[in-house]
Parts: C-alpha cells; structure tokens; sequence
C-alpha cells in the first residue's frame, strides 16, 4: 500500500470517528431528556428548590447514592487511579485479577449469562456466575451489527434477560408509556431466535437499589468475567468490542452508559474531573487497545473531564 493510500484511509478513520463522536453526543442529549422526563414523572416535578444536592434523587435514594459512594471511594482501585498510578499494577495486585480471564469466548460457558449493561443487573450464580453485556441486551444496535450479535449467540444455550427500568428500552421506543415490555419481548425475541433461553428481570432481583457503577469495563478480549471478580468496583459493563461491533457502536454505547453515570440517574454530580468516571479497556493486544482508546476518548469528550479512560492488554491464560 502506497503512503498516500495509507494517508488517505487514516483521514477517512478520522472523519468516522468525528461523524460518531457528533452522533454520541446527539444520543448524550437524548439520554439526558429522557432522564430529565423520567425524573419528573416520578417525582410530579417538585418545586425548584425542593431537590436534595445537585442530583435529583429524593432523600432516600440520596443516602443510598451517598453510601454507595463513600464505600467505592475507599476502593484500592479507585484510589489508586485517583492518585495517579499504573492501572496495571493495581489490577495486578487484586486476588482474583488474572483467573478473571478465560481461556477462550465467555459465551462458551454454560454458566453464561447475556445481559444489559446496567451494573445493577447480575443474575447468575454468584460463585460461577459470567455475564456479558450490551446497552439494553442489543436494543440501541443497527441491523448490521444485530446480524453479528445473533450469530455470535446463536445456539449457546445461555440465559438472555430483560429488566425493569432499562434506559436502553426507553431511548428505544421513546413514545411508549411502558418501554419495559418492549424492553422484555425484544429480549425474548432475541433468545428465542437465537436458540437461548429467556429470563425476566425484575428491580427485586438486582444487586444494587441505585446505579453505584464507578467504572465502564470495556471488554475488547470477550474473556474478562469482571462482573463476577471479587472486590471489582461496581462497574457498567459493554462486550461490544470482543463481539466485533463497528466502532461505530462502540463509541455510541460508551458514550450512552457514561451519560446515565454522569446523570441524575446515576452518581451524577458526585464525578469530578479530581474523582472522574472511569472507562476501563481490557484489550487482546497494543493494537487492539490504542484503537480502543481512541474510540473511548472521543466517546467520553463532550464530558469536560469527568470522566477519563484508562486501559490495559489482558494477562497470558495459564492452560
């Protein structure tokens, strides 16, 4: 290949990932709308004046945010990256990091569940439990990157759930009053397409009453089984990367769940650019991770420092 044909496909990567990063931040927006419409409907828009802090939780709901915050601050692994050091070296060091990654695709294990990308959600056994995700279990995706995800579940005989209050389905179906059973037939749809089997969700089944997510893991090498590592912070999960997504998805997905992070619905205002938003790559190789990187910073961009990205290459599997 010629130095102008490489020149001239680099500038054609870059427009891609200008055009994206506009259309991330369209969805940014419509995501803060809908939070904003959420809001007010639940709470019968309240007074001005009337909301506790600058996120507009009630009471309630505020002392579990603040709980959920104080305890994950304590985290080594926030605290460390807070203060600067190797993201490696301090994953390194938790018990259980390295037998966190599998020796081949998570969807191999019978154990595995596909689910949203919703922190809260996590319904496999707890010992042997796997999930991997994707923003409302593919619900945001184009028909071109739906195609590879079914063929990729395709005959796995995984459990697929649906959940209560799934912001995917809501951005989805934006004019239905009850995006929830949109939500759970679009992902029994999916599982019986696919050959797997279905699971409704409800808010009594998740392991968190409030989105705690510190972090973003997003997973390039389909291997890393972070939401069952012990002692990882509670963490948004997307495995669109490892199933071969477009970049295109790839950004708008990080972009959208480090939206609901940053919003009311969410830790919110808690994120600083001192106590930022963490979007963790786990990547095959270099390659792979600048390339991630890249699509992650453009993701996170329109964020003004609240959130920052961190990554690193995945650890050899021991046979």
């Amino acid at each position: 290949m010629s130095n102008f044909e490489n020149i001239n496909m680099k500038n054609m990567k870059e427009e891609l990932i200008d055009e994206v990063a506009d259309e991330a931040i369209i969805l940014g927006e419509e995501i803060q709308v809908q939070e904003k419409a959420d809001f007010q409907a639940d709470h019968h828009e309240r007074p001005a004046g009337h909301e506790h802090g600058d996120n507009k939780h009630d009471q309630h709901d505020e002392s579990l945010f603040d709980a959920a915050w104080e305890k994950s601050s304590r985290h080594p692994l926030i605290e460390g990256l807070k203060a600067g050091k190797n993201i490696e070296d301090l994953l390194e060091a938790m018990t259980g990091f390295k037998e966190a990654f599998s020796q081949e695709s998570l969807l191999n294990n019978p154990n595995c569940c596909f689910e949203c990308s919703d922190e809260r959600v996590k319904t496999g056994d707890s010992v042997k439990g796997v999930k991997v995700a994707l923003a409302g279990e593919g619900l945001l995706l184009s028909a071109a990157d739906k195609a590879i995800l079914e063929k990729a579940l395709a005959g796995k005989n995984i459990k697929i759930t649906g959940h209560e209050g799934c912001g995917a389905a809501k951005l989805a179906h934006p004019h239905e009053n009850d995006s929830d059973s949109f939500g759970y037939s679009d992902a029994e749809k999916l599982a019986k397409e696919t050959g797997n089997v279905y699971e409704k969700v409800t808010k009594e089944k998740f392991r968190s009453p409030v989105h705690d997510g510190r972090a973003l893991v997003v997973d390039g090498t389909l291997c890393f089984n972070s939401a069952y590592l012990d002692g990882f912070p509670a963490s948004f999960r997307t495995d669109a990367p490892g199933l071969g997504l477009s970049d295109e998805y790839v950004v708008t997905e990080i972009n959208a769940l480090t939206n609901i992070a940053l919003g009311d619905h969410g830790l919110g205002k808690r994120f600083t650019q001192e106590s930022p938003f963490y979007v963790i790559i786990s990547a095959a190789g270099q390659e792979q991770l600048d390339n991630l990187m890249t699509l992650a910073n453009t993701a996170i961009q329109s964020f003004n420092g609240r959130a920052q990205v961190k990554g690193f290459i995945a650890p050899p599997v021991k046979e």
